[in-house]
């Protein structure tokens, strides 16, 4: 029984990890090699990630692997999308490597439309991508009326993941799925738009070629593989292979779903709510109810709306209990009271929240609800708000017909009573994991691109052989109905008026 193994580096927004993942018998195994929790700080008033402390974490996980396993084949990194690295001439990172949280971009948007000549609905029709204030087109139009003094520098534009690529290969390029998010890719040809590029000051030369998952990018540098023990033969030395750079591609490739296009939630501290499809959608009805066609690999889309996951819960803890166990959170909302308070948790007001508690509580005062006191009632009023709110979207996509069966993959899939409510809300079976959906995207996509697996139906295969899967089926109730019903008249309202 042969064993091959390759490298994933899985970076989410709250934590990094490097993890080897096995094949053996027709059998994923996975091990994590290394965890580094992280989250972006404020520097001289804007929010930032600690590019030096992420990359120490993953080179510290990619040497304990291969120290332990000297024959993996292949390293292949995936992280959140949207923010992006500048590097000079020399190839040096300028710093500061700011998060798509600061403020530098609040309200925008209009001022871009403006200024621009572009629409919105023109800009969906370029790029097939919602407008979110956080896309790096934005990112980088903030710069243009406050431009940072390292900025002036930039001689190559590079997402994270590429920057990672860049630092083991020293070649540069972007990977396809996440090169989507940025909001610069015309969704016709899949390059840079260049009227885009330059409504942000961006030449064409800053922008890196496009390449897509599955491509095997190069060999490591000489000079880690000394480092790590590996000689000097470039022949001998692991490969990198790009994975869906973009980690909710990653996650999506996992979804063990035996029949096409797929509806899934990815959720980390996003939820990524969709579909898989063959082909775009940017019809008048998509761009209206914001639908998102993210690419996907090998030649798919994510057609999704990014909306908010774990993050409130995240926050809500951190305030609270920095040191619990979210499964101690999940128990305590399960005894509270159900459909008591309700909350949007698109509202602009917890994208940033000073408070997360606070804001919550403030919210359902001013809604004239009970005002969540307990962890559990905190807990409660979150996730069914979130249920309820992944349930609607799922529907726009739908269009209102029956969804066959839902696939949530990622952290979010241990929340069983998360996965309950969003079965019984929607109406359809959840089939939740695999939880490290986005490793095991990864690291098959990686295998597809070293010939271990034949394609992506092979893989998904392969990973619901591997897996334990619960699932949930719906319990759909009277009280459920109302509680649907009074989270439509709390914010349908609300919601038109920010149309």
């Amino acid at each position: 029984m042969v064993t091959k193994a390759v490298v994933a580096v899985d970076l989410g927004a709250s934590s990094g990890r490097v993890l080897k993942v096995a094949l053996s018998d027709g059998q994923l195994s996975l091990q994590e090699i290394n965890r580094f929790p992280h989250g972006p700080t404020n520097i001289d008033g804007q929010l930032c990630w600690d590019l030096d402390y992420l990359w120490g974490g993953i080179r510290q996980g990619i040497g304990k692997a291969l120290a332990s396993d000297p024959t993996i084949a292949s390293i292949g990194v995936d992280s959140w999308a949207v923010d992006f690295v500048p590097v000079d001439r020399h190839g040096a990172a300028l710093l500061p490597f700011v998060s798509y949280r600061d403020a530098r971009t609040e309200g925008i948007m209009p001022d871009f439309y403006r200024r621009s000549g572009i629409s919105a609905h023109e800009l969906f029709e370029k790029t097939g991508i919602q407008s979110l204030e956080l896309n790096s087109l934005y990112q980088l139009y903030a710069l243009k009326d406050h431009p940072l003094e390292s900025y002036s520098r930039l001689d190559r534009f590079m997402l994270l993941p590429d920057w990672i690529h860049f630092q083991l290969t020293g070649i540069w390029s972007s990977e396809y799925t996440n090169a989507t998010t940025t909001q610069m890719l015309s969704v016709h040809d899949k390059s840079w738009d260049p009227d885009l590029l330059q409504q942000v000051a961006m030449p064409t030369k800053v922008m890196p070629r496009i390449r897509n998952a599955g491509d095997i990018l190069g060999p490591l540098k000489p000079d880690w593989c000394s480092e790590w023990g590996l000689g000097d033969s470039a022949d001998q030395a692991p490969k990198v292979v790009l994975c869906g750079t973009h980690d909710t591609a990653s996650a999506v490739a996992a979804l063990p779903s035996l029949t096409p296009e797929p509806y899934f939630i990815s959720m980390g501290t996003w939820a990524l709510v969709g579909r898989e499809a063959q082909v775009p959608d940017l019809s008048d009805y998509a761009f209206r109810h914001g639908l998102s066609n993210e690419g996907g690999v090998f030649d798919t889309y994510r057609q999704l709306r990014n909306v908010s996951g774990l993050w409130l819960i995240q926050r809500v803890r951190e305030e609270l209990a920095p040191d619990s166990d979210f499964a101690d959170w999940v128990a305590d909302a399960e005894q509270a009271e159900p459909g008591r308070s309700l909350i949007d948790p698109m509202a602009d007001r917890y994208f940033r929240a000073a408070s997360m508690v606070e804001t919550i509580k403030t919210a359902c005062r001013e809604t004239g609800q009970p005002v969540p006191q307990s962890r559990g009632e905190l807990a409660r009023c979150i996730f069914e708000s979130l249920a309820l709110n992944f349930a609607d979207v799922l529907m726009d996509f739908s269009k209102g017909k029956p969804i066959s069966e839902l696939h949530i993959v990622g952290g979010g899939a241990r929340n069983a009573l998360l996965c309950q409510l969003t079965a019984d809300f929607l109406g359809s079976p959840v089939i939740a994991g695999p939880f490290e959906a986005s490793a095991l995207g990864n690291a098959v996509v990686q295998m597809i691109g070293l010939g271990w697996i034949a394609d992506l139906d092979e893989g998904r295969r392969i990973i619901r052989n591997s897996e334990d899967l619960p699932q949930y089926q719906p319990q759909t109730s009277r009280q459920q109905t109302c509680i649907r019903q009074r989270y439509h008249m709390l914010f349908d309202k609300e919601k038109e008026l920010a149309i």
